[in-house]
C-alpha cells in the first residue's frame, strides 16, 4: 500500500511540475502554432495576406521566436461557415496556439471560436470580425468610416471630372459579397451616412434592386457585376456609377464592361472599388474603360500584422486590453475596444497605381 501511495505521490509531483510549466503544450517549449484562415482560398486579395503573414513568421524565426505557421481555408465555391467550421475543429484538435481567422459568417462561427477559447486557444480575426465575444482581438484594416469615405472620395473625385455634381447628380449601384458579411454591412451603412450628407448629389435610388449579393462565388459575382454593367449603357436605366464592395466584385466589374457587347459611354460613367491594385491596374491603365480608381491597404501589411499580434498574444507580451503593440516593421499600433487598426485607406489610380505590386 505504501508503494502504491508513494508512486502516486511521485506522479502527482511530475503531473504537477509539467503543468505548471506548461505540460507539453507548444509554447511551454518555445514553439508558438498560428493557424490562419482567409474567407476563402485562391485569391489574390487573400494571397497577399499569406505573403505579408508568411513575412512576419520567417521574421520571427529567424530572430530565435519559433512559429509553426498553418494556412488553409475553403475554396472560393465552397466559401461557407460549415467548411470553416471543420478546419477549425481540426485545429482545435491539433492543440494550436493562436487561430487568425477571416469569417464568412460571424454569427454562426461564434460558438466554434468560443470553443476555441476554452481550451487555452487565442483567437483574433482579421479583415472581417465575428462576434466580438467570440476572439480576442480583431485586426482591422482600416475603420468602417474611413473604408466608406475612400470609396465615396474615389466615385466622387472621376464622377466630377465627368461634369456631375450637385448640379448634376450621379445614381449609384454596389456588388457586395452576403447579406451575412458583416463588413460590407458595415461599409454600406458608413457609405449611406456620406450620401445623406455631403455626398449628397450621389444618390441610391433603390438600395433593394441597386445594391447586389452575389456572395463569395465568382461566377455570381461575374454574372450580376455584368448586369450592372448592363444597366449603365445606352436605353438602360442610367447608373453612373458602379462600386465594388469586395476584391472579387470591383475587378469583376471593370472585366465584365470590357466583355460587353454594348459598352455604356466611358465619359459618362464611373466604375471605383476595393480590390489589389494588380487587380484593377490593366482597367484603371485603360482610357476606354471607366474603372478609373481602387481602394484598398496593404494587404501583406494586415497579413504581417495579424501574425504579430498572435504571436504576442499568445505570448503574453500583450493582452486583449492593452492600449498598444510595436509589430516589427510596421512600428507602433494603438489597441482600442479589443480593436487593432492597420492605417487609413488608401486611393490609387493612373498616377501612382504602377508604385504597388500586390
Amino acid at each position: 500500500m505504501k508503494k502504491v501511495l508513494g508512486a502516486a505521490l511521485a506522479l502527482f509531483v511530475v503531473c504537477s511540475a509539467m503543468v505548471l510549466a506548461g505540460c507539453g503544450s507548444n509554447s511551454s517549449s518555445g514553439t508558438i502554432k498560428i493557424a490562419m484562415m482567409p474567407k476563402f482560398k485562391g485569391e489574390n486579395y487573400f494571397d497577399a495576406v499569406k505573403i505579408g503573414a508568411q513575412e512576419a513568421v520567417d521574421e520571427l524565426n529567424k530572430s530565435g521566436k519559433v512559429v509553426d505557421f498553418l494556412y488553409d481555408g475553403p475554396p472560393q465555391d465552397q466559401a461557407t461557415n460549415q467548411k470553416q467550421v471543420d478546419i477549425l475543429e481540426g485545429w482545435i484538435a491539433q492543440k494550436v496556439n493562436v487561430i487568425l481567422l477571416s469569417p464568412n459568417d460571424p454569427t454562426a462561427i461564434a460558438p466554434t471560436l468560443k470553443k476555441a477559447q476554452s481550451r487555452g486557444i487565442k483567437v483574433l480575426t482579421f479583415d472581417a470580425d465575428a462576434q466580438a465575444d467570440a476572439r480576442d482581438l480583431f485586426i482591422n484594416q482600416a475603420v468602417s468610416s474611413g473604408i466608406a469615405l475612400g470609396l465615396v472620395k474615389s466615385a466622387a473625385d472621376n464622377l466630377q471630372l465627368k461634369g456631375y455634381g450637385p448640379g448634376k447628380p450621379a445614381n449609384a449601384a454596389l456588388v457586395s459579397s452576403a447579406k451575412t458579411d458583416a463588413n460590407q454591412q458595415e461599409w454600406l451603412a458608413e457609405i449611406k451616412k456620406l450620401l445623406a450628407g455631403e455626398y449628397n448629389w450621389i444618390v441610391i435610388k433603390n438600395e433593394a434592386s441597386d445594391v447586389y449579393y452575389p456572395g463569395p462565388d465568382e461566377t455570381a459575382t461575374q454574372s450580376q457585376s455584368g448586369t450592372l454593367v448592363g444597366r449603365m449603357g445606352p436605353g438602360a436605366d442610367q447608373i453612373q456609377v458602379a462600386i465594388g464592395l469586395t476584391s472579387m466584385a470591383s475587378p469583376a466589374l471593370g472585366s465584365q464592361y470590357e466583355a460587353a457587347s454594348v459598352k455604356p459611354d466611358v465619359s459618362k460613367t464611373v466604375i471605383t472599388g476595393l480590390a489589389t491594385p494588380n487587380a484593377l491596374k490593366s482597367y484603371i491603365k485603360s482610357a476606354s474603360n471607366p474603372l478609373d480608381a481602387g481602394v484598398l491597404w496593404s494587404c501583406m501589411d494586415l497579413g504581417y500584422l495579424a501574425i504579430q499580434s498572435g504571436y504576442q498574444l499568445a505570448k503574453g507580451t500583450i493582452t486583449s486590453t492593452s492600449s498598444s503593440l510595436t509589430a516589427g516593421r510596421i512600428g507602433q499600433r494603438d489597441i482600442s475596444n479589443k480593436t487593432v487598426i492597420l492605417g487609413p485607406a488608401l486611393i490609387f489610380d493612373k498616377n501612382n497605381v504602377d508604385q504597388f505590386d500586390y
